[in-house]
């Protein structure tokens, strides 16, 4: 997938025709530009209310950063697509391991190749978040996108789909999450990601021992409201575009 500004830079041509694709591929990025605004807002707002009856997901603490991308979409760019997700979650999760980055990419990628690659509607949007570790820490991973199919003939060559990406790192709740249940959450979905058994225990292990860690420093004296979670880590919340 290439950036949408890279596309426009393509219509070099001082006559009317790259005049027009290049208004009608930089109108394009702005759309995108501004969905992936609205999401990184939407993300922000929905994690205020995680672990509650209203939005029954892992709860956090804080929102650690984020991501914006807008990307044009070709038929060719499946190809690339896993190779994409997997560099770009390596620079926005360095401290987490291989095998948790490889199983959270692969089960973006199959998500995503599904989301761009079959979708026949003219617009779409997709909704998921992950659980992983790094260092010491417990996060959250949300990640929103959403796609519009190019009409216009001029420029489809080069741009069958614009899409945004947005992508949210929060530190996870712990006080509200028991130890069983997000070890339950996290285990499957590293096996869902096809995540390796040894990778797996050891992803385990540094999750129990950043609990342990956790609770050492808890003050025992607070009583805190237990998270209500019904929708897992890994199953996608498709919404309306």
């Amino acid at each position: 997938m290439s950036i949408v500004r890279d596309i426009v830079k393509q219509f070099d041509g001082s006559e009317e025709l790259a005049q027009t694709q290049r208004a009608v591929v930089e109108a394009l990025g702005n759309l995108g530009e501004a969905k992936a605004d609205l999401f990184d807002k939407a993300i922000r707002e929905s994690l205020r209310t995680a672990g509650t009856e209203a939005n029954p997901t892992v709860p956090i603490t804080n929102i650690l950063t984020s991501k914006k991308e807008v990307h044009a979409y070709t038929s060719t760019s499946a190809s690339h697509l896993s190779e994409t997700v997997q560099t770009s979650l390596k620079a926005f999760m360095q401290g987490s391991a291989d095998g948790v980055i490889s199983g959270i990419g692969s089960l973006m990628t199959g998500a995503l190749t599904v989301f761009l690659g079959e979708a026949s509607s003219a617009t779409g949007t997709i909704d998921e978040y992950y659980v992983a570790t790094e260092g010491l820490s417990v996060l959250r991973l949300d990640l929103k996108a959403w796609y519009l199919n190019v009409s216009a003939k001029s420029v489809y060559e080069k741009m069958e789909r614009v899409c945004a990406f947005v992508a949210v790192k929060s530190t996870v709740d712990l006080a509200k999450l028991d130890f069983n249940t997000f070890l339950y959450l996290y285990q499957n979905q590293l096996a869902l990601g096809n995540v390796r058994k040894e990778q797996i225990r050891a992803a385990l292990d540094d999750a129990t021992e950043i609990w342990a860690a956790f609770n050492k420093v808890r003050r025992n004296d607070v009583t805190v409201e237990p998270a209500h979670i019904t929708r897992h880590p890994a199953t996608t919340a498709a919404l309306p575009a």
